[in-house]
C-alpha cells in the first residue's frame, strides 16, 4: 500500500475518533443528515418510480415512447385508430416494437356476485413486447388481435389469481365472464407486474379483437376514424428522438395523402413516458415538482445547520491547532488534519459538498486564529489532545 492509501486509512481512524469522543454532535449531526438526504432520496425513487420507470417488470423503459395523434387546433395528444396504428407498426423502421394497451373497466362475475375491476385492451405482441412473460399459461399469440369478437381469451394479474381463485395451479383453460362474455384463461401475469397505465392496477388484459365487448360504440378495428387506440413503442437502440419524431412525420403525411378523408391535418407523434397524454403521469406531474422544491429546501436547510455544528466545533480546536502549530506542524499538515471528520461523515451520510466547504473554511480559519494566538510550547503543550494524525 502506497503512501496515499496509507494516509487515507490513517485519517478515517482518526477522523472515527473524532466522532467517538463526541456522540452527542455526531448522532445529532447523522440525524440532520438523515432527514435531509432521506427526504430527497425518497422524492427521487417516486419521481423515477412514476415518470421515469413507472411500469413494474417491463423491460428497457429508457426507450419507450408513447404514440398518439395530434389535430390542428386542438391542444395535446389524441388516441390512434386501429388501423393508423397498423400502418405506423409496418412501417416504422426505426421501432423495435410498438403495442397497444388501453384501459377499461369491466363487470367481473364469481358464482353468484359480481364486481368491478379494471383491465386492458392490448395487441397480440403485447407480452413479447414489454418482456413480461406469463407464470402460468401463454401470453396472446400472433392473429388474436384480429376479428370481431373473434378469440375471447384473457390473461388474469397475480393479484387476481391469488385472491380470487385462490392460486389454483389449474387455471389455466377454466373460463370467466367478463362483461358477460364467457372468457377462457390463457395465462396468469407474474407477481409485481400491474400493467402499463400510470395509477392503476390491471387485474386482466383480452385481445384487440374483443373491443367491442370492452369498449363503447361497437366494432372499431376497421374504421380509420374511430380514434381510441392508446399505443407505445420502443425505439431500437441508439436512435434519438428526433430521428425517431421524423419518422413518423413522415409516414403521418403518408397517411394523410393516401386517407385524406380521415386523415386531413392529422399527424402521429410520440411523448416521453413521463408525459404520456393518455394516463396519470402528466397530472402527477405538478404534485412531484412542488414535493421537488421542498425537499430541496429540507436539504439546503440540512446542510446549513450541519455546517454550523461543524463551524462551532471547529472554534473548539483552537487550542489544539495551536499546540501543532508550536510544536513545528505545518500549515498544510495541519488542515489535513480538520478533514478527516469530515471523511468519515462522506463514509456515514454522504454528506453534501456545502457542508465539507463549510468545515474547510472553519478550519482553515482556526489555524490562522492559532498562529495569533502563539504562546510558549511548553504551556502548548499541557493541552495537546491525546488524538494525533
Amino acid at each position: 500500500m502506497g503512501d496515499l492509501g496509507r494516509n487515507f486509512l490513517q485519517d478515517l481512524r482518526f477522523g472515527f475518533r473524532m466522532l467517538r469522543r463526541s456522540p452527542g454532535f455526531s448522532l445529532l449531526t447523522i440525524l440532520c443528515l438523515t432527514l435531509g438526504i432521506g427526504a430527497n432520496a425518497a422524492v427521487f425513487s417516486w419521481i423515477e418510480g412514476i415518470l421515469f420507470r413507472p411500469y413494474p417488470a417491463v423491460t428497457h423503459q429508457e426507450r419507450l415512447v408513447a404514440i398518439g395523434g395530434t389535430s390542428r387546433g386542438e391542444a395535446g395528444g389524441t388516441p390512434l385508430s386501429w388501423p393508423d396504428f397498423q400502418d405506423l407498426q409496418r412501417s416504422c423502421t426505426l421501432c423495435e416494437t410498438a403495442f397497444v394497451s388501453k384501459i377499461s373497466g369491466t363487470t367481473l362475475s364469481i358464482g353468484d356476485r359480481a364486481e368491478r375491476t379494471t383491465g386492458s385492451i392490448v395487441s397480440a405482441n403485447y407480452f413479447d413486447a414489454i418482456g413480461v412473460h406469463p407464470v402460468l399459461g401463454r401470453g396472446f399469440l400472433p392473429g388474436e388481435d384480429q376479428g370481431q369478437s373473434a378469440h375471447p381469451i384473457a390473461v388474469i394479474s397475480s393479484q387476481l389469481w391469488q385472491g380470487r381463485f385462490h392460486g389454483d395451479r389449474q387455471i389455466i383453460g377454466k373460463t370467466q365472464r367478463l362483461n358477460g362474455v364467457v372468457h377462457t384463461i390463457v395465462g396468469v401475469a407474474p407477481e409485481g407486474f400491474y400493467g402499463t397505465f400510470v395509477g392503476w392496477r390491471m387485474n386482466f388484459w383480452v385481445p384487440v379483437s374483443m373491443e367491442d365487448i370492452f369498449e363503447a360504440g361497437g366494432y372499431k378495428l376497421e374504421d380509420r376514424g374511430a380514434r381510441w387506440i392508446e399505443a407505445y413503442a420502443r425505439l431500437k437502440p441508439g436512435v434519438t428522438l428526433q430521428q425517431a419524431q421524423q419518422e413518423f412525420a413522415a409516414i403521418s403525411q403518408r397517411l394523410e395523402v393516401e386517407y385524406p378523408t380521415t386523415n386531413r391535418g392529422r399527424a402521429i407523434r410520440f411523448w416521453p413516458l413521463w408525459q404520456t397524454p393518455f394516463n396519470n403521469a402528466a397530472t402527477l406531474l405538478p404534485t412531484l415538482e412542488i414535493m421537488l422544491v421542498v425537499v430541496a429546501f429540507v436539504l439546503l436547510i440540512a446542510c446549513a445547520n450541519v455546517g454550523n455544528l461543524l463551524l462551532v466545533r471547529s472554534f473548539a480546536r483552537r487550542h489544539e491547532m495551536s499546540v501543532r502549530l508550536a510544536i513545528g506542524a505545518g500549515t498544510a499538515w495541519c488542515s489535513r488534519c480538520s478533514e478527516p471528520p469530515a471523511v468519515s461523515w462522506w463514509r456515514t451520510g454522504a454528506a453534501t459538498h456545502s457542508s465539507c466547504f463549510s468545515l474547510r473554511a472553519a478550519e482553515c480559519r482556526c489555524i490562522s486564529l492559532a498562529k495569533s494566538i502563539g504562546g510558549s510550547w511548553r504551556s502548548a503543550l499541557a493541552c495537546v489532545s491525546p488524538l494525533r494524525c
